[in-house]
């Protein structure tokens, strides 16, 4: 009973048809041949160990798994050698023909689709549109519905603060212009939700092979050309933002700390565009053209994949995030330190200290949210691969388990971190907009829409008239 436990245990390479010779293989390691002319059991040869991991190695690894220490060819005896009598690899006709090696074709799950990695060398198995494979039917509707409601909320927050930018344009003066570019990168970054809402996952993350077969999720962004554009659009905006709120808390830090003037910051606004605006650009370039973008089955969106989420989403964005949060604690510490100074020749504060609450409150409300989003994108980049490993694993059994109902068997992978990510990631443009929720902007709408009034003359004014 425990070898066939340990046996079953590796059925899933079986049904995935790595290699011809598994099975044999399998069975000399777990029951292995014993027979009166050799005394002790007859174990398989180096060589046929070496065959079947050089044929399943690249399906294990697929899986983000290492190949099993219990497997280890090492182990097993050298039929070269001669010493200890093995089992090899079956032996043909002197006479027969061989051909060159070949892949065995890849036997995937009812619910996923045979799709070529990007290297081009194999192939995997891939969610197929419109089952559910990764994730149940109703997890991905909520998904769709909770990200288009938080993506028309940031919408309308970054809307309203861009509108009273044009209303009032010579309010945001440096050092807070970046808020108003801050602004437009989060209203860009949710109009690209809002139209996946609209386009549906299909149009999107979707793939038609050229021969015909099942459309499945993109393994790779370069496969679609609607893919591409989602992921520059949502990747571009998202870094841009980071990258201006660096910039914000830099300009506040040179006019608090260095007495900068608002004409000194103007008039090098020209590297601060090229910096927020030309980095996210290659980034976003660089992970496509290094095949670093697939699709993701519940959002039906393209996106980094997780093994590639350190270097282009962590590192950039949570370097951003840590520079501009030594930015503004330098900044506010020089404020600090002013209100100190007028405090001591007796002037009036209460200004200054209105600005200190509104950036504390400003930098709070960016800083915590944007560092949620990024530990949900850590967590993900750990745990999502084996999440999916499994559940592809799973579904390899059951296709041929009898009464096996296809589906995601396995619980939705990382579903409520997705979506807590989701949340994190637009709510930061929503907090943003808080820089123009103050009297200043109702003044600034209610002059906008009062009615003009007539000019009135004075007495004095009317009497010679009718004179």
């Amino acid at each position: 009973m425990f070898v066939l436990f340990q046996v079953q245990s590796y059925s899933p390479l079986v049904h995935y048809n790595c290699s011809q010779h598994l099975r044999l293989f399998l069975c000399s390691v777990f029951s292995p041949l014993c027979t009166e002319q050799v005394v002790g059991p007859v174990p398989p040869c180096r060589s046929l160990c070496e065959q079947v991991r050089d044929d399943c190695l690249p399906v294990v690894e697929t899986f983000n798994f290492p190949w099993p220490t219990l497997l280890n060819c090492s182990r097993f005896p050298d039929a070269l050698e001669g010493a200890w009598l093995c089992m090899g690899l079956p032996t043909e006709d002197k006479e027969t023909t061989f051909l060159a090696p070949t892949w065995a074709p890849v036997q995937c799950p009812t619910n996923f689709a045979r799709a070529l990695v990007p290297s081009g060398d194999s192939v995997t198995c891939s969610p197929r549109c419109g089952r559910d494979a990764y994730y149940r039917h109703e997890d991905k509707v909520f998904a769709q519905q909770w990200m288009t409601g938080c993506a028309w909320l940031c919408f309308l927050s970054t809307l309203f603060s861009l509108l009273t930018f044009c209303v009032e344009p010579q309010r945001f003066r440096y050092p807070e212009r970046p808020v108003v570019f801050l602004a437009l990168s989060y209203n860009l970054l949710s109009l690209g939700y809002i139209a996946r809402g609209a386009l549906g996952a299909e149009a999107l993350s979707c793939v038609v092979p050229l021969d015909g077969g099942l459309s499945y999720v993109a393994v790779d962004g370069l496969e679609s050309g609607a893919c591409t554009l989602i992921f520059l659009a949502l990747y571009y905006f998202s870094t841009a933002s980071s990258a201006w709120w660096c910039v914000l808390a830099a300009c506040w830090f040179l006019s608090a700390a260095k007495k900068w003037s608002c004409e000194s910051l103007h008039a090098v606004d020209h590297y601060f565009h090229l910096a927020a605006w030309l980095g996210p650009a290659v980034l976003g370039v660089a992970a496509l053209g290094l095949h670093h973008v697939t699709g993701d089955e519940l959002t039906g969106l393209c996106q980094v994949a997780e093994d590639s989420a350190l270097p282009y989403l962590v590192v950039p964005q949570g370097a951003l995030l840590l520079l501009g949060g030594v930015f503004a604690t330098l900044a506010g510490s020089a404020l600090v330190q002013v209100r100190y100074a007028m405090r001591m020749t007796g002037r009036s504060a209460e200004k200054l200290e209105r600005l200190m609450t509104r950036l504390g409150v400003f930098a709070v409300l960016y800083v915590l949210p944007a560092a949620g989003s990024l530990a949900c994108l850590l967590y993900e980049a750990w745990h999502r691969p084996r999440w999916r490993s499994l559940a592809l694993l799973a579904a390899l059994d059951c296709g041929i388990e009898p009464g096996c109902i296809p589906g995601p068997s396995y619980h939705s992978a990382g579903l409520e971190v997705a979506l807590l990510r989701l949340f994190l990631s637009l709510v930061v443009g929503v907090t943003s907009g808080m820089w123009v929720w103050s009297g200043k902007t109702c003044r600034a709408w209610s002059k906008l829409f009062a009615a003009p009034r007539k000019p009135r003359l004075d007495l004095a004014t009317q009497h010679v008239s009718r004179v």
